[in-house]
């Protein structure tokens, strides 16, 4: 079965995750198969392509991520490991928050933890651990503050940068099982301007955001 599917942010491709524990990715001009991937032991439930459509992060049932080149369908550098139970959600850092050249995704999972991967060196940088049961769902803000939702009831607000924890929102009698942020289009379009089809811009990230979220990005957090 499909479990996961993901479209690329320049709408060219798919990605989808399946129970054979592959990773497909397929051309939407053409409608056709274009690479078979196979790296995970078990069922691929998460799959989340970068914001440029540079890389495709993909996390299974045993709690490991696969990075991939979408271009070639070969598995980028060594397999994420650290969650000690399933993955539920994946979230890359928008390119405007990216510094130093750093490229970041943070994964939820059912061991209670969220987890902030340097992507390129292959090494987990920090580990939020606060809530007190499973993690459903994470957001990763245009404001670059991380968001995630569990099945304690609570969301959470961190501060990537260094793991601190900005807030607590309480209100539901039950789990959380999804979140959605109003600034998550312009977050995803990253490079990607839909006025011009698509094509990838030379401009700052940045600007691009702003375009599409409607104003300046707000530096709150900053002072906290």
């Amino acid at each position: 079965a499909v479990i996961n599917a993901a479209f690329s942010n320049d709408g060219t491709q798919l990605a989808s995750g399946s129970g054979d524990a592959s990773v497909r990715f397929w051309d939407l001009t053409t409608e056709s198969p274009l690479h078979v991937c196979k790296a995970h032991k078990q069922w691929v439930l998460v799959i989340a392509w970068h914001p440029a459509s540079r890389y495709v992060a993909s996390a299974c049932k045993k709690g490991d991520i696969c990075i991939w080149d979408p271009k070639s369908g070969t598995h980028i550098g060594k397999m994420l490991s650290g969650h000690k139970k399933y993955i539920s959600s994946l979230a890359w850092q928008p390119l405007h928050c990216s510094k130093n050249n750093a490229t970041l995704l943070a994964s939820g999972s059912k061991d209670n933890t969220i987890k902030i991967w340097e992507v390129v060196r292959g090494q987990c940088t920090l580990t939020l651990s606060s809530h007190t049961q499973g993690v459903t769902s994470i957001r990763w803000s245009g404001d670059d503050l991380l968001y995630s939702a569990s099945q304690d009831r609570t969301i959470k607000v961190w501060r990537p940068s260094d793991g601190v924890l900005c807030r607590t929102l309480q209100g539901h009698g039950h789990w959380v099982n999804s979140m959605a942020l109003s600034t998550d289009y312009a977050s995803r379009i990253g490079a990607w301007d839909p006025a011009l089809q698509g094509k990838v811009q030379s401009a700052d990230p940045l600007t691009v955001y702003n375009k599409y979220k409607g104003g300046e990005r707000s530096t709150w957090y900053q002072d906290q």
